[in-house]
């Protein structure tokens, strides 16, 4: 009857749940702390070897909340850029060009209107992007 906080929960709470063990467990945070913390439980899905039914099976168990880390974008350097799941190589190259060419990006609208970015990568990214 009880639940674990989605990013507060550390690998031993994690395996407390039915399903999950010491592999799991140690994906989900590793995971998290790649993305800078989960925003929504779906998010789970993306953890190497998650599939629907044991996120069905263990979704009663958890509970949503807590915050992410924001990724600084005018000050972070490529590397680090590189490091979130949701950028890819090209995606991280045209971000640090367009800040050599026309300074700090405002908003994440501006990343919107470049071809590297679709709209679902636009949604992926939001909550972790600061300007």
């Amino acid at each position: 009857g009880q639940t674990i906080s989605l990013n507060e929960t550390d690998t031993t709470r994690w395996k407390m749940i039915p399903g999950i063990g010491s592999s799991y467990a140690s994906r989900i945070v590793k995971y998290r702390e790649l993305l800078g913390g989960y925003v929504r439980m779906e998010q789970l899905l993306e953890v190497y070897g998650m599939d629907n039914d044991l996120y069905a099976r263990i979704s009663p168990y958890i509970a949503p909340g807590g915050s992410c880390r924001k990724l600084m974008v005018n000050r972070a350097e490529f590397s680090e850029l590189l490091r979130h799941p949701y950028l890819n190589y090209m995606q991280v190259k045209v971000i640090v060009n367009l800040r050599q060419r026309k300074g700090n990006i405002v908003s994440i609208n501006e990343l919107a209107m470049l071809d590297e970015f679709t709209a679902d990568d636009i949604w992926r990214l939001e909550p972790y992007l600061a300007f």
